[in-house]
Formats: C-alpha cells, structure tokens, sequence
C-alpha cells in the first residue's frame, strides 16, 4: 500500500505512539511482576526445575546392605514419569522417592502453592499417612538424605500433619514449644506461641489442622525471613522457626533452593508463586471494637478498624489449645488493611467443637505479627 503526504506522517506518528505503548505497558508489566508473585511452576511443564530419583530397589529412609547395588535413576531421568504436568497441575506419583529442585536457589521470599491427595499409596508406606514434602534452604548433593533429598529443613505435607517441621539436616533452628498429645495418645513437641524457646528438635507439630478435607485442595505459604521461618496452612499460622543454624559453617541459615518431595504417596499441585519479601516502613494501629469476645457455636464478627498507615496482611494466627475447633471465615489474603478502613472476622464455635481455655488471636505479615494487637476469645456458655 502506498501512502502519501499527511496520510504517511500520521500513520507513522500512530506507528510510534502505538509502539511507545506497548513498550511502557511491558515495562510497567515486568514492574508490577517484579513487585508481586512471580510463577515457579508455568502449568505446562517443567521449566526452571530439575527432577532426581533414587534406585528403584531402595524402600525407606536408611540404605539396605543387604540388596544389591543399583545406581540412582538420577538427574532429570524420569522413565516412570514420577512427575508429569497437565492442565496446570503437577502430578507426583510418589511411585520413586525423589524431588522436583527449582534451579534457583532464594532467600527473603513468600512462597505459596496448592496440593491435594491422589488415592495411590506405595511401599514402605502404603499403610501409612499419606506423606511428602516443602524442603526449604536445600544445598549440597541432591542424594545427600536418604539418598534422594538435599541438605535442607522441611515443612511435612502430610495428611493431618501438614504444617509440622522435619529436620533434614539443613540448620538447627529454634522454637516455641509446650508438650501435646497425637490422635495416637502419644506426647509430642507442638508449636505454642505461649511457650519458651527450645533448641534441638527434629520434629515440631503444627498449632492446629487447618488444611482441607481429602481431595481438596489445601493452600500453604511458607515465609522465610533472614534465618526465621513461618509456617501457613489456608491462612492459619501453625509453626515458626527461628534462628536456623549451622554449627558446622558456624553461622545462620537464610537461603537455598525449593524442593517438594516424592515420598510413597501420589499427590497434586497447582498455583505454586514466589515473591521477595518487602517490609514497609509505615506503622499501622489497629483497634478491635472488643478486645474479649465471647464465642459460641453462633457466628459473632470480630470487628477490626485500622487507624494507623495501611498494613498488608497475610494470616491469622490462633494461640492456645484446640485452636482448630474454632471457625473463622477468612477473607482472601494477602490483604492491604488501608487507614480508617475496617475488617470483620466472622467466628464461632465448631459443631462438634469444644473450647475449656481462651484463645489468642493476632495477624501476620511477612515482617512478623501486627504489632500491639490481640484478641482474647473465651468459651461461652
């Protein structure tokens, strides 16, 4: 087509103008990115990770002398497709002890994914739990625990578990933890706000089961901070690590890679985000209209007004005993809680649900719980 006079300078004009355009939009695009989440896992495959398996005559945790030598199926070798991607969702069968690694390594993030249960279940632990894993802080060789996982700390997906930490050898950390009884009538180390701080642990239960019945999806979070860690299953807060270290390299722990765990049990995921950890300056205020409420298996709000600078919220956190017969509707987080703007928190009483003690409840942000804010819940009549 040929273009004349007036007619070719306008067209030209609206040719830059239009690529002025495109440009700034991509650049504004690769800002908010770069400010937000930022995709680990594309829902078609799986760029940016590395897969490794085990030999497939190993079963358990400790290496059998008796059998036989078989070499690893090793690195980004899957011939029993242990991992495969389909309509956005990552399927793990579990079938091969193993991990998906991200190939980068992180520190100072957020990151938060989606799973739920498959129905196979495979030997040594086809009687047992359904099992896997969020290895965090991952270095080393990839078969450096039980063969098939980096040197790393865990946060358990496990069915009723998920939230619980597992040492894997990645770092010691600290933790608040008071004495708590299993489903099994066995004493255990559970995470209680209320309590001390101890060292040493290789296994720390969560608060409470928040995550989501079989065969639905349960969203947990994970925000490490420096050498600190928090653990979040479907908005609640259920553990916290603090001050990871390592005597061998006489110092903290606060980086690494992601892996998430083949482990006997066949599982999904979806919606697996990252985003860098960015602490405002601001000081927000909020206030709670009362500061004691009085729950009941009737639904009463918990009303919240922030007179302070805007404060973005990622969680609620219950501390005390039998938290998770308590209901509270949560709203979709992350929140941004604006100044003079309200939130309301519906709460009650579970059926079948049954509160002896008060129940503290606070918010969390990625630096750490809403300052000089609590809520006591009491038991009602």
């Amino acid at each position: 087509m040929k273009l004349l006079g007036s007619t070719k300078a306008s067209y030209n004009l609206f040719t830059r103008v239009f690529l002025i355009g495109i440009i700034c939009f991509l650049q504004q695009d690769a800002i908010a990115q770069g400010k937000g989440w930022t995709q680990l896992f594309n829902g078609k495959d799986l760029t940016g990770w590395d897969t490794y398996l085990r030999a497939t005559n190993m079963s358990g945790y400790v290496e059998d002398p008796d059998l036989p030598y078989q070499p690893p199926i090793g690195l980004n070798n899957d011939p029993l497709n242990v991992f495969t991607v389909k309509d956005g969702v990552l399927r793990i069968s579990g079938e091969i002890w193993g991990a998906i690694t991200s190939k980068r390594a992180y520190s100072n993030y957020h990151l938060r994914f989606e799973t739920k249960w498959g129905e196979q279940k495979y030997y040594p632990k086809d009687r047992a739990l359904r099992d896997a894993g969020l290895l965090f802080h991952c270095t080393g060789p990839f078969d450096y625990a039980s063969k098939c996982w980096m040197r790393s700390l865990e946060m358990q997906i496990e069915e009723s578990n998920i939230g619980d930490y597992y040492d894997v050898y990645g770092g010691v950390p600290e933790f608040q933890t008071s004495e708590g009884i299993s489903p099994l009538n066995e004493k255990l180390e559970q995470y209680d706000a209320f309590a001390p701080l101890k060292r040493g642990l290789w296994r720390v239960h969560r608060s409470g089961n928040f995550e989501s019945p079989h065969g639905e999806w349960t969203r947990s979070e994970l925000v490490a901070r420096h050498a600190d860690a928090v653990f979040i299953v479907n908005g609640f807060v259920v553990n916290r690590l603090y001050n990871i270290f390592r005597e061998d390299l006489h110092r903290q722990v606060t980086g690494g890679k992601i892996q998430f765990q083949s482990e006997s049990a066949e599982h999904y995921f979806r919606r697996i985000d990252i985003r860098p950890l960015r602490f405002p300056s601001g000081e927000p205020k909020l206030v709670s209209k009362d500061s004691v409420v009085t729950i009941t298996a009737e639904e009463k709000n918990i009303e919240i007004v922030n007179t302070g600078d805007a404060v973005e919220i990622i969680a609620v956190e219950l501390m005390g005993k039998n938290i998770d017969h308590i209901k509270v509707k949560l709203p979709e987080f992350p929140l941004v809680l604006k100044k003079n703007k309200q939130l309301q928190l519906p709460v009650s009483i579970k059926p079948g649900g049954r509160i002896n003690n008060s129940v503290t409840l606070r918010l969390e942000t990625v630096a750490g719980p809403v300052p000089d804010f609590e809520v006591r819940l009491i038991p009602g009549q």
